[in-house]
């Protein structure tokens, strides 16, 4: 994150991208968002608020196919039916305001308590007194506190990204009478699992909603994979997210041999999905990636299966900043410095038929 700070400061002439910062700044925190964007290559970039994925139905094979013949006509003239789905990129945009004492100061120490008076201290008039507070200089490993924050601030966004890849709601916007105040909101998983042709597993007793539900575990995975296999999705790089309660309890079901869990059904860390590990789980359907997202973004009544092969993130390109850059902001006369990230991004997921919901699971 070192390139937010240089020795001098960043103007608004300047052109600065951290696009690749924001996929790496989050880390194992913010998983989903840094695995799509080392899996894209970093994401697509466009000149619009809005973008549009394509998708044909998934073909079945119902009944015995007729057999073709030498010199006849085509045993059937074929006409998939295909959907067009609508996606918008989202503003994110975080400010960091600071004077410039507050820059200077990064040395700056808080005193802390001792058990007993062992050290003379300055009163500031010349003279010591023995005390219990003691003071370290150099200790504080910050050396530009601008670029900290700015590098903080970085990190909430990559985490906001995150909570609207799952939870976003479709807004486009385009009908606010004012277009300052355009806000658009991307589609997140729940909401485009649930367009037409979604797969949803119910995670009960009866596998239909309404049921007495159930924990995750290794036979609702299983399962869920089925239910995909069985409606043609692709499932070229299906990968699990679920939260840290689900989890612990997935781990814990199938490492407990009274339960009949086996030390073979999860491999811990052995697959890497775009730059971040991830733990597997070996089903009949093959193996499927586990990961983790924050809790606060994802309860624990629900989890997703992503097909991360079909999705990327997408930008919209702004005319001389690029697409997620740092901006100053005009301080009138004020002894300080403010500037803010900005950024217009969403997610192309790709046809939702080619993901899973799993719904109405038992908090663990």
């Amino acid at each position: 994150m070192g390139p937010i700070s240089t020795p001098d400061p960043i103007y608004t002439s300047d052109i600065n991208n951290f696009q690749g910062e924001l996929f790496r700044v989050g880390g194992q925190r913010t998983p989903f968002l840094s695995a799509i964007g080392g899996l894209s290559g970093g994401g697509k970039v466009i000149q619009s608020t809005f973008f549009q994925f394509q998708t044909a139905d998934n073909e079945t094979i119902s009944s015995a196919p007729t057999e073709g013949t030498e010199g006849g006509q085509p045993t059937e003239y074929l006409g998939r039916n295909r959907g067009a789905y609508t996606q918008v990129t989202q503003i994110f945009h975080k400010g960091v305001k600071m004077s410039y004492t507050a820059m200077a100061a990064y040395n700056q120490q808080n005193a802390f308590d001792l058990g007993a008076a062992g050290f003379n201290t300055s009163d500031g008039d010349g003279t010591l007194t023995a005390a219990d507070k003691l003071a370290l200089f150099g200790g504080n490993p910050i050396t530009d506190e601008l670029a900290e924050q700015l590098e903080l601030a970085l990190e909430k966004v990559a985490r906001e990204v995150e909570y609207f890849a799952i939870n976003g709601t479709f807004a486009d916007g385009v009908h606010a009478s004012n277009p300052v105040g355009d806000n658009r909101t991307f589609r997140g998983l729940a909401a485009h699992t649930a367009l037409n042709g979604g797969n949803k597993y119910f995670n009960t007793a009866t596998e239909a909603t309404g049921g007495t539900a159930k924990k995750l575990d290794w036979d609702g995975v299983a399962k869920s994979l089925k239910k995909l296999y069985d409606a043609s999705a692709p499932v070229k790089n299906p990968v699990l997210l679920v939260n840290s309660a689900n989890m612990l309890e997935l781990n814990k079901q199938l490492h407990n041999p009274q339960s009949g869990g086996t030390t073979a059904a999860v491999l811990p860390r052995d697959r890497n999905v775009g730059g971040i590990d991830i733990d597997t789980i070996i089903t009949p359907f093959g193996s499927i990636g586990m990961m983790v997202l924050d809790s606060n973004i994802l309860g624990s009544n629900d989890a997703y299966i992503v097909d991360m092969a079909y999705v990327s993130p997408i930008f919209t390109n702004i005319p001389g900043k690029g697409t997620v850059f740092v901006r100053d902001i005009d301080q009138d006369d004020y002894a300080r410095v403010a500037k803010a990230i900005y950024m217009e991004m969403g997610i192309d997921f790709g046809p939702p038929q080619y993901h899973l919901h799993i719904d109405e699971i038992a908090t663990p």
